[in-house]
Parts: structure tokens; C-alpha cells; sequence
């Protein structure tokens, strides 16, 4: 019996798979253009970027993600505040399967970004470039 058991607790925690984003949020400096986020991709240069702390961080997972209903998603989620070197790290068990999943970033005087990408692997590289909402002068 408690080999059956076993058998049964290991089944079904084999079932889980994982996601893991990590990254850096940057911002630019003028407030032209819509901000964008690079994820599994090659970014442009951020050199002459700044970090942002305390940016949202908040990633959709377990389903196909919809960004006209992230706001109400039934889908598992995991949110972060990027440190002052502008990283994060968000993530979870999740479906084994392979969807759409959906990150967002927010922070206050910035244009929020939502990415949809297709997780296909547990860990995902993610670079993400906030656009002021308007210069400050």
C-alpha cells in the first residue's frame, strides 16, 4: 500500500512543470517611442540606460495569456519589484504543457509594457526598457 501510494504522490508532482523569468528593467531617457521588453531575444544596447527600482513585475502563467483579461485572470501569477540594479525574478511551478504566457511591467511614470511569449523552456531571459510617460523639465 505504501508503495502505491508513493507511486501516486510522485505521478502526480511529475505532472508540474516550471517557468522562471529573470531579468533587468532599464529606462530610457526620453519619453519618445512605447516601451518594449525583449524576452528570450537579443535587446539593444543598454549602456546608456538607467536602471529602475521598484518596477512591477507580474507574469501570467499555466494557460494562454490574454492581455484584455490580465487584470481578472484566472491564470497563476507572480509578481516582483525590481531591485535598485533594476533585476527581477518571478516564476513558479506551473503546466507542463507549452503556452502563451504574459509579463508586465508597471512603474509609476512610465508607459506599462505587456509581453506575450511562449514558454517552451523553465528558464527565460528577459530585458525590459520602460519610456517615460513625458520629459521632466
Amino acid at each position: 500500500m505504501v508503495a502505491v501510494i508513493s507511486l501516486w504522490l510522485f505521478g502526480i508532482s511529475a505532472c508540474d512543470g516550471g517557468i522562471h523569468v529573470k531579468g533587468r528593467v532599464y529606462a530610457q531617457k526620453a519619453s519618445s517611442g512605447d516601451s518594449q521588453a525583449f524576452i528570450d531575444q537579443s535587446s539593444p544596447s543598454v549602456a546608456d540606460l538607467t536602471p529602475v527600482k521598484d518596477a512591477r513585475v507580474t507574469l501570467y502563467h499555466a494557460g494562454d495569456f490574454s492581455p484584455d483579461k490580465a487584470k481578472n485572470s484566472e491564470l497563476r501569477q507572480d509578481s516582483s519589484l525590481t531591485a535598485s540594479d533594476g533585476s527581477f525574478v518571478v516564476g513558479g511551478l506551473t503546466s507542463p504543457f507549452r503556452f502563451n504566457a504574459g509579463l508586465v511591467i508597471e512603474r509609476q511614470g512610465y508607459k506599462p509594457i505587456t509581453k506575450v511569449f511562449y514558454h517552451d523552456k523553465i528558464d527565460h531571459d528577459a530585458i525590459i526598457i520602460l519610456v517615460p510617460v513625458s520629459d521632466s523639465k
